[in-house]
């Protein structure tokens, strides 16, 4: 026994059991300190915020099919919206740079990256709706196919680059 030699060995962990993710908390640190600028930043920010959801409006979409829109534009809150998409997407950059430094697991690397693809084209799109390029369901059918792209990038990455047995 490695006990009797004065060496005391570590228990293995169980296959099933997940790592804790060491970069989880400073990444929820940052989103906190990044709402709190987003917040000090933007003029009069919480009331713009009321008026957008207090602005929203059943819309016709197809006959007989109708989604809630804001009724007018609302660029204060667009604006907003996307200084945090693109400085998050910045910050997810960072993190997966410290990800491989780290040497962290493929599953949060690929989670980062898809995060990275998310945040960006959200703030991509913001930007369009704050600059009146695209109108609120374009935006959210972006915001879709984003999910989707990072979604697939995700699953790709794992696929792809993932230790087979």
């Amino acid at each position: 026994m490695a006990q009797d030699k004065g060496i005391i060995e570590e228990p293995e962990r169980p296959e099933g059991r997940l790592e804790r993710d060491r970069l989880g908390f400073v990444s929820f640190g940052f989103f906190l300190i990044l709402v709190g600028t987003i917040y000090l930043i933007t003029p009069n920010c919480y009331d713009e915020f009321v008026a957008f959801f207090k602005d929203f409006k059943l819309m016709k979409v197809a006959p007989n099919m109708y989604f809630p829109a804001p009724a007018s534009n609302h660029p204060v809150v667009y604006g907003a919206v996307m200084k945090f998409c693109f400085a998050f997407g910045l910050f997810q950059i960072v993190l997966l740079c410290l990800r491989f430094a780290l040497r962290d697991t493929l599953s949060r690397k690929a989670e980062t990256l898809s995060g990275i693809i998310f945040w960006l084209g959200a703030g991509f799109l913001s930007n369009m709706l704050l600059a009146e390029n695209i109108g609120w369901f374009a935006f959210l059918g972006g915001l879709i196919i984003f999910v989707g792209l990072s979604l697939v990038v995700r699953s790709l990455m794992v696929l792809l680059f993932g230790v087979t047995r």
